[in-house]
């Protein structure tokens, strides 16, 4: 026999009904391998095609949708006050408080078109504010406003601006047609932008969140300040003497200066290192102020509760050294004033001040200022009243 032959002779014997069994067997493994790619895939599955097929229900969907709006409404409203109750029952009051203060940091920069500009601490500290209001006066004489700025009582003049020019005049819109060469500090871009492109600030639209302070002894402002001046005279009630004037200044120019601001933005409570009086005219827009200042209380010394008011256009404003403050625009874009004056003097106000201060250690005081961000400020070595012929000035 062959080899041939051999080798057929070892083929084993298959019968039909053997061989129509496994090209069944075999269809049906592939059958179900291609099911399974399939739903990997993505693609569709019948029911009942095997036990991998899974059928799709859009009331899921719907479900889902619900539900994730619901869950973070019961976290942010009931989940983290419940950890917050725990938290203070473990750990104290004064650390919860801090990470609810966080929380509702958090919550502001995203709810917020403009940067942060005052922390919910800060803002806590405005809210538990004192029942008294700020003293409004009018039609008032020298003598009448010496008294009260003798007392240190922060006082508005409602008609301070009855003779100048620029009320009625001055405004944001003003500024940036008749003096588009002027410049302002930028707090939300920390950069000087002139008024001629504050609409074109990188990161905002328009007036977008636009708010800072103009110095009036920059190079690009020092052609405008003598014509803003003659606009802004001595207001009625005061004397000529009154203003400090600005260093290297020509034509006892004084030392002032200029503030912006649009509806959203403002400046958290804090100290302007100076012994001066400063007197604050609102040309236009409408600002929120606060007043606060240093008092004993039971042997310790701590910030008052804030006098909190608004300022008005044609208002002119008087307050004094040491006294923490904050300001926030309300409504218009706010145009302002600040001038530093050495008469009159807050001599009662002043007198009571140094007294307390000097009552308490150094290390206390540091720790007063250090609320504000100022904790090296001391007025007891730095600021001092003088007279001259009856009249009281600041000397610093």
């Amino acid at each position: 026999m062959n080899k041939m032959s051999k080798r057929k002779s070892r083929k084993p014997n298959i019968s039909a009904s053997e061989i129509q069994s496994k090209t069944t067997t075999f269809s049906d493994e592939n059958d179900d391998f291609a099911h399974r790619q399939s739903f990997r895939k993505g693609g569709s599955s019948r029911p009942g095609s095997g036990p991998t097929a899974v059928p799709t229900d859009w009331r899921i969907g719907v479900i889902m949708a619900v539900c994730l709006p619901l869950s973070l409404l019961v976290l942010w409203y009931i989940t983290l006050p419940l950890i917050g109750w725990i938290l203070s029952s473990i750990i104290g009051s004064g650390l919860t408080q801090k990470l609810g203060f966080f929380k509702q940091d958090i919550l502001a920069r995203m709810t917020s078109e403009c940067p942060l500009w005052i922390a919910a601490q800060d803002r806590a500290f405005l809210e538990d504010k004192s029942h008294e209001d700020i003293l409004r006066v009018s039609d008032v004489s020298q003598e009448k406003l010496e008294e009260i700025v003798r007392r240190g009582e922060p006082v508005i003049v409602t008609d301070a601006l009855r003779d100048w020019e620029a009320f009625g005049l001055y405004n944001c819109g003003y500024f940036m047609r008749k003096f588009p060469g002027a410049k302002y500090f930028d707090w939300q871009g920390q950069e000087y932008v002139s008024f001629g492109n504050i609409t074109k600030r990188s990161s905002f639209t328009g007036l977008q969140c636009a708010s800072g302070y103009m110095d009036t002894s920059v190079e690009s402002n020092k052609k405008y300040f003598k014509e803003w001046l003659t606009k802004m005279p001595t207001p009625y009630f005061m004397k000529e003497n009154s203003f400090i004037l600005r260093p290297n200044g020509l034509n006892d120019e004084p030392a002032v200066t200029g503030f912006i601001g649009v509806p959203g933005t403002g400046v958290t409570p804090h100290l302007d290192e100076t012994c001066n009086t400063i007197m604050t005219v609102q040309l236009s827009g409408v600002k929120n102020w606060s007043m606060s200042w240093p008092v004993k209380e039971n042997g310790r010394i701590r910030w008052r509760k804030p006098i909190v008011f608004t300022l008005y256009p044609g208002e002119a404003m008087f307050w004094y050294v040491a006294m923490r403050h904050h300001t926030e625009v309300i409504d218009d874009c706010s145009l302002s004033f600040s001038f530093l004056l050495n008469t009159p003097a807050p001599r009662d106000y002043f007198e009571k001040l140094v007294q307390d201060l000097s009552s308490v250690s150094r290390e206390e005081r540091d720790a007063l200022f250090l609320e504000t961000g100022t904790s090296k400020v001391d007025y007891i070595d730095s600021c001092g009243i003088v007279e001259d012929k009856g009249t009281y000035f600041i000397n610093s």
